[in-house]
């Protein structure tokens, strides 16, 4: 045991309580108190030795802040500038610290259920998005929206960035948004009050030539349930095809992209992960699978999770992928959750195509290479798709 004079035990304690509180270690101290002295175990002394010289500077810094600056800052505020600093070190746009609310947009962003008004679009052009999916008894139904609009303006204002116009259609629910759209050759504006939408991932429907489509917006907690339910109502249909469609489909749940490949794919190799240290985790897929024959639609938008889906069908032949090379993030993060609700991303593993092929900066590249035309309302991807089929 070691016995430190309390003067100097508390200076020390003063010197680590934001590190403590970086390295979620409040409360692993063992201390027993002795009349003028404190006794601690030596291996928790030489930690808090560890941390008073790492975080002292750090604490030093806050306290002259807040004693002497000009301008006063909450110390919440502080403390969430310096865990997302921590994050900001590590020059990855996906590892991230997020405060309780953030933690709360994002899980629900990540399960489908935001507030907004009810539509799944892509961007058109230069600064309009086509509407590709209007979803039941929401808002933009009540305006009248429908499949095939193009959003021109959100409040008056043009937007050339398919992520500012989400953010721009989305807000607190029961707000007001104003959306200028156009069909065929006359253009309208509606004013809508933003709702609670729960957006299902997976959606089907037969197309002409008895061809089967389903789209996977997203990787949420139940979309594989989901597109087994669609996948075997389309066998049950007896279609001649399918064309899954995941393009715009930013990701989500890795596992849930793993389960749809293996419903895909006979006995192969899905994809394989492999972490800081070099280690590989395989995972693979059972024997059985759907007999339908399909074709994968993606595009420069087709994201993460998507990207293991299609990757895996492309080096396994399952089916052939027709569109635009994909977005090119092939790394995983992991997120926790601290009791207060703020959580934090970190990315924990890179994964890689069934052949080794690295996806992440890169991409998928289809095997026909089909883009969209500017100022055209036709879908020559899903044209192509279609072909193939027939």
């Amino acid at each position: 045991m070691i016995k430190i004079k309390k003067s100097r035990f508390v200076a020390i304690i003063a010197a680590v309580i934001i590190g403590t509180l970086l390295v979620a270690t409040a409360g692993f101290f063992a201390v027993a108190k002795i009349n003028d002295f404190t006794v601690v175990k030596a291996s928790s002394y030489e930690k808090m030795k560890t941390i008073s010289k790492d975080y002292s500077k750090l604490y030093a810094l806050q306290t002259e802040i807040n004693d002497n600056g000009l301008w006063k800052v909450s110390k919440a505020k502080q403390m969430n500038a310096i865990y997302k600093g921590l994050f900001n070190s590590l020059d990855d746009q996906y590892s991230t610290y997020m405060t309780k609310s953030e933690a709360e947009e994002w899980n629900s962003y990540v399960n489908g259920t935001f507030y907004g008004i009810g539509i799944s679009y892509e961007k058109y052009g230069k600064n309009k998005y086509i509407i590709r999916k209007v979803f039941s008894d929401s808002p933009a139904q009540s305006a009248g929206l429908k499949r095939g609009d193009v959003i021109l303006k959100v409040n008056g204002k043009v937007y050339t960035d398919v992520n500012k116009v989400k953010s721009a259609m989305r807000g607190k629910e029961g707000s007001k948004v104003k959306v200028t759209y156009s069909r065929k050759s006359a253009t309208k504006t509606v004013t809508m009050t933003r709702a609670e939408i729960t957006e299902d991932s997976v959606f089907s429907s037969v197309l002409k030539g008895n061809i089967g489509y389903i789209w996977i917006s997203s990787f949420s907690e139940n979309t594989a349930d989901e597109f087994k339910t669609e996948l075997k109502s389309m066998e049950n249909k007896n279609v001649k095809g399918l064309v899954i469609d995941i393009r715009q489909n930013g990701g989500g749940y890795t596992q849930q992209g793993i389960k749809i490949a293996d419903m895909l794919l006979p006995e192969c190799t899905i994809t394989y992960v492999k972490d800081r240290d070099g280690k590989k985790t395989y995972y693979n897929s059972k024997e059985s699978c759907t007999k339908l024959k399909y074709v994968l639609l993606v595009d420069k938008n087709t994201a993460s999770t998507s990207e293991i889906l299609a990757s895996a069908i492309k080096d396994n032949k399952g089916g052939k992928l027709v569109g635009t090379t994909t977005f090119g993030k092939g790394i995983i993060q992991e997120e926790y959750t601290f009791k207060d609700g703020s959580a934090f991303k970190l990315t924990i593993q890179q994964y890689f195509s069934p052949d080794g092929h690295k996806i992440h900066k890169i991409g998928v590249k289809p095997d026909y290479q089909v883009k969209l035309k500017s100022g055209s309302t036709t879908d020559y991807q899903l044209k192509k798709a279609i072909q193939l089929l027939k």
